[in-house]
């Protein structure tokens, strides 16, 4: 027997030995590595699924259309308190709850029915202050503002007007102090407090949406979360969800 060859097929075993481990090892960390990217598509996977659930169809707005993230909400006030939002003579009433006029609510509204359009101290509806940011490129029409479900469409009266809601007003005019009840208006929030002569945010504009209540709202406890909603022509309305009635 040639004693080369037999040493030849001795290194050979050993080398096809070698190389049988190899690849088992190989494929022992193929494996491991196909395991870990499925067990990190699913966790990701998971969490949005888990984080859409739990927004509930008040997120599939900022996910259906990007153009709502470039409506931001910057600050709000809803409390029964005094120059709401830092504008001067915007109040309401002390009473535990921002007062509607839906006198047909069940149960049976708490605060004290007053003639249409006068102002918190007298009883009458009251003011939530919304201060939003058009981050788009273009500007855009705030065709309603809608809270709870019901609708609030811009006052046209008060355009070009000092805001001031220190009296009532209830001749509906034009020059209009405050918005009438069931509807906003937008006042620029440079701190000259005159409303908007449309309902126009130009683009990188700062604004104070002024809603006051009107007769289709109910009583809402200001421990108690707030829906709003922006019509801005838009094909899904932009949300926001307030977690109590207070100031943010």
């Amino acid at each position: 027997m040639n004693p080369n060859r037999t040493q030849n097929q001795k290194l050979e075993k050993k080398e096809s030995a070698r190389l049988r481990q190899r690849r088992a090892v190989a494929d022992i960390i193929s494996t491991m590595l196909l395991m870990g990217v499925t067990v990190t598509g699913a966790s990701t996977l998971t969490y949005f699924m888990n984080d859409a659930f739990i927004s509930g169809t008040l997120g599939t707005v900022t996910t259906l259309d990007s153009s709502s993230l470039n409506i931001l909400l910057l600050a709000y006030d809803t409390r029964d308190s005094n120059s709401l939002l830092s504008l001067n003579n915007l109040d309401n009433k002390i009473s535990g709850e921002l007062c509607g006029g839906d006198t047909t609510a069940v149960p049976l509204p708490s605060c004290t029915v007053a003639p249409a359009n006068s102002i918190p101290a007298n009883d009458g509806t009251e003011f939530l202050v919304f201060q939003v940011q058009n981050n788009a490129l273009e500007p855009v029409f705030l065709e309603d503002v809608i809270i709870n479900d019901v609708v609030h469409s811009w006052d046209s009266f008060t355009s070009d007007t000092t805001l001031d809601a220190s009296v009532d007003d209830l001749v509906l005019s034009l020059g209009r102090p405050y918005p009438a009840d069931g509807t906003f208006s937008i006042v620029s929030a440079d701190g000259s407090q005159i409303q908007n002569n449309s309902s126009q945010i130009q683009n990188g504009e700062i604004v104070n949406i002024v809603v006051k209540l009107g007769s289709d709202d109910s009583d809402i406890k200001l421990s108690k979360g707030i829906q709003v909603k922006l019509n801005v022509g838009k094909i899904h309305l932009i949300e926001f969800v307030l977690e109590s009635g207070d100031a943010r």
